[in-house]
């Protein structure tokens, strides 16, 4: 009984010390955290109690009492869309209308965040057998280049295609990536396809509102000679698309603390992605340079191969061959 007092003491004084320097999350009142260590906590404790706790004591205490290192969560919206619940819908009956079609592919595109090759800190840890040393300053100019991951997710067969370019993310670049991706696996693996759902963002090079975009999409609707049926996903919900946590969140996983010194090497990095569910990934990477800043108005597209869908034309419609 005194032994168990004695438990009870403790903790209440540990939860003591952390209450006072415990600060609450602006949006949940049930999220709390404390900015001190638990060998911080172990000298206040000594100090205030004039009794000795080790930090192993004091880990398990917060442990239980649901205190542990965690990393923000980014999941409060900077903005909210008006269209957010009916594109939702709409984007939900495309795919379980496509997933009956099996001649049919169902792609995920964006392009991954840029990095930089060089002997530069990316962040993250791996096993080593000694700390590489790398630029004690990530500035530009000690980049020896640019990678900018421009990704196709096969929903259908859990298959990620990564094309790496060197300079810019435009629209022609997206469309590359998909000519590369039908002329060298999806012709093969979709030969009566006769149609091509692909989900992406609402802003980047593949925007909505971008008529180069469009554009290009006509070009890729030519060349592959079938219909490409295109959702946005609407302003401020980048995150749910599907590419985001199938394909370029492992690809962040197998790469993170790897020291991008080639683009071989960051083509091997991405090449070895894979995950219990068998996701598999293709990678090539283009020396190309892409131009920016090309006007494209609308007067340079062909109005009658699009097709705008009744709902929300602005988010949802077909480029014809």
């Amino acid at each position: 009984m005194v032994v168990e007092k004695k438990k009870s003491n403790i903790v209440n004084r540990i939860l003591e010390i952390v209450e006072n320097e415990t600060a609450g999350s602006p949006t949940d009142s049930q999220i709390k955290w404390t900015h001190l260590r638990p060998l911080e906590i172990a000298n206040t404790y000594k100090l205030k109690w004039d009794d000795t706790i080790s930090n192993r004591t004091v880990k398990r205490i917060l442990k239980d009492n649901g205190y542990c290192k965690r990393r923000p969560n980014k999941a409060l919206s900077t903005g909210k869309s008006p269209f957010r619940t009916e594109q939702f819908a709409l984007i939900f009956y495309f795919a379980t209308i496509y997933s009956e079609m099996e001649n049919n592919p169902i792609l995920s595109i964006d392009t991954k965040k840029k990095e930089r090759l060089g002997n530069l800190d990316r962040g993250g840890t791996v096993y080593c057998n000694k700390a590489p040393k790398v630029h004690d300053h990530d500035y530009a100019h000690l980049s020896e280049g640019k990678i900018v991951p421009g990704g196709i997710y096969d929903m259908k067969e859990n298959i990620g295609y990564v094309g790496i370019g060197v300079n810019y993310e435009t629209a022609e670049f997206i469309g590359d990536n998909l000519i590369w991706w039908w002329d060298n696996f999806g012709i093969s693996q979709y030969p009566d396809a006769t149609h091509l759902l692909i989900f992406c963002d609402c802003g980047g090079a593949n925007g909505y509102r971008h008529y180069a975009f469009k554009k290009k999409l006509l070009e890729v609707a030519k060349y592959l000679n079938v219909k490409i049926q295109v959702a946005h996903y609407p302003p401020y919900c980048s995150k749910w698309n599907p590419i985001e946590h199938r394909l370029f969140s492992q690809m962040h996983r197998a790469s993170a603390g790897c020291i991008f010194t080639s683009y071989s090497q960051v083509q091997r990095i991405y090449e070895s992605t894979t995950t219990k569910t068998g996701l598999n990934i293709y990678v090539r990477t283009t020396y190309k340079q892409y131009q920016i800043g090309l006007k494209i108005g609308s007067d340079d597209l062909d109005h009658k191969r699009i097709l705008k869908h009744p709902d929300l034309p602005q988010f949802n419609y077909t480029l014809l061959p």
